[in-house]
């Protein structure tokens, strides 16, 4: 999480050197507040004047050798580039002079009251730094983690994260309009637009409708159809029908089959519609087929905006282990874990991944109730075996470094898939770790989300905004506590409410 870890220090001379020109901050990786203001210090470095380096045992000695451990957890110190050392609010205002909007601070924060002041509020702080600190941001292994467990409480804890919250509102806002203008943006260049790619083999056709139009503004999740050698994958949700029916008027595409990868409304919604205009036979899995004959009652939230498909109709067919397209065959791989149906389509020829929704980018916070990301790790380890050269996402992103695919702004990524495969697993396997770790320690539902979402990480507050916007319009349907609950998901467990009273012991 932190920008350098033990090892960028301790195993990298030119990245070590680097380092010896900046400013070394050493901070408590473990305590939220010191997160929080190392955000604070990132934003403002716009010329990286600083490094920020999380305490450990095995990280003083390669900073300075006379650093102490017990000093370092119990003040803040700074090293700088000409080797003095600045500890609690003197190293606080040595930074603050570093930039312009801090200056006055710090300037001020050398001298007669302000530095007394200063030092007085910071001595209080640090005195009580075990007490305003749970150690669950990420880090508790980083230093006396026995020491932070026996001596704090969960309502420091809360307190301690709130006030990181606070301190990092406006960064929280700023990041939410920035991430606002991104999805606007991202929107009116796809809007009534499709991809032609690999010489017409796979189309993209990007979807719209009047209500669906909220998801992607509000939450980036672009709606699409795929076109892939004869086969249409995925053919979104009956208040999406205009928007496709509109691309086939101007493709004139030659289906041949009509495949859903899971029985999600904005996947399946129109199969039966397809099938009908195309002559085409419906081919879905078996698990698949019995979701969709009889379609549950979607929540109304759901429903309202992006419309309640209808039952599957007979005749349809059900995937085996290879479907024939065109010029070859794709091979059906079962991908449970975004739920138990989903499957994904691999053409080893062209090494493509039709990924539907079994991947939906490195980092995603707020998945659905049917989530299971235990079962997600192992099916994204499965497709790590794969040669994948071209991944694209079932909300419409492409991920690829190969050149016959142009760059498109907002949708097509340049990266390696396996890369992008890989850093998701890292992530749902630190999750995975911070939870067996809060439920052993026996913290509420509630602690254990905001040990996932320390403020030192990120990803945890620039997508604050959009995370708690998506759980306050969906009614908590989708949420960061529905990730939490995705990993200690059984086969029993239906609600949500279900959950919580197993974890709270029915309080």
């Amino acid at each position: 999480m932190s920008r350098y870890s033990v090892e960028d220090i301790a195993e990298k001379p030119a990245e070590k050197e680097s380092a010896k020109a900046a400013y070394r901050v050493l901070y408590d990786g473990q305590c939220e507040i010191c997160q929080a203001c190392v955000s604070w210090l990132k934003t403002l470095d716009r010329e990286n004047r600083t490094v920020c380096v999380p305490i450990s045992a095995e990280v003083l000695p390669t900073v300075d050798a006379r650093l102490n451990l017990d000093d370092c957890l119990r003040q803040l110190h700074v090293v700088t580039p000409g080797g003095e050392i600045h500890v609690g609010w003197d190293a606080v205002a040595c930074l603050a002079r570093l930039f312009p909007s801090t200056w006055l601070i710090g300037a001020l924060g050398q001298r007669f009251p302000f530095r007394n002041a200063g030092r007085l509020l910071y001595e209080f702080v640090a005195t009580n730094r075990y007490s305003l600190s749970k150690c669950r941001g990420g880090a508790c292994r980083v230093a006396k983690p026995e020491a932070v467990r026996r001596q704090a409480r969960l309502g420091a804890f809360w307190s301690c994260y709130t006030l990181g919250f606070f301190i990092r509102l406006p960064l929280v806002l700023w990041a939410g309009i920035k991430a606002a203008g991104q999805r606007m943006s991202t929107f009116a260049l796809t809007y009534h637009k499709r991809l032609d790619l690999l010489n017409g083999k796979l189309n993209i056709l990007f979807l719209d409708g009047m209500l669906p139009n909220t998801v992607p503004l509000l939450f980036g999740e672009l709606f699409t159809t795929v076109l892939y050698d004869g086969a249409a994958i995925d053919p979104g949700s009956p208040k999406m029908r205009r928007s496709l029916a509109r691309h086939l008027r101007q493709v004139k595409p030659k289906i041949k089959k009509v495949v859903a990868t899971h029985a999600h409304e904005e996947h399946v919604g129109n199969l039966n519609w397809l099938a009908e205009l195309t002559g085409a036979p419906i081919f879905v899995s078996e698990m698949t087929a019995r979701f969709l004959t009889p379609f549950k009652n979607l929540p109304w939230v759901r429903a309202t905006i992006i419309g309640q498909p209808a039952n599957l109709k007979q005749p349809y067919h059900l995937l085996g282990e290879t479907i024939d397209t065109e010029s070859g065959y794709l091979q059906v791989i079962p991908t449970p874990g975004h739920c138990d149906d989903h499957i994904a389509l691999y053409d080893p020829k062209e090494k493509v991944l039709l990924a539907g929704d079994a991947f939906m980018g490195s980092y995603f916070a707020t998945p659905n109730p049917d989530v299971d990301s235990q079962k997600w790790l192992l099916s994204l380890e499965r497709l790590m075996e794969l040669d994948i050269e071209i991944l694209v996402e079932g909300h419409g992103h492409i991920h690829t470094l190969r050149g016959d695919i142009p760059d498109f702004r907002g949708v097509v990524i340049r990266e390696d898939p396996k890369v992008a495969i890989s850093q998701k697993l890292d992530y749902l396997r630190w999750l995975r770790e911070q939870i067996e770790a809060g439920f052993q320690e026996g913290l509420p539902v509630r602690a254990v989300e905001a040990s996932c979402f320390p403020w030192e990480n990120r990803t945890s507050w620039e997508s604050c905004a959009t995370d708690e916007c998506m759980r306050l319009l969906s009614l908590g349907h989708f949420s960061r506590t529905e990730l939490v609950r995705s990993f200690v998901r059984r086969n029993d467990d239906q609600l949500p409410t279900v959950y919580e009273i197993r974890i709270s012991g029915g309080e």
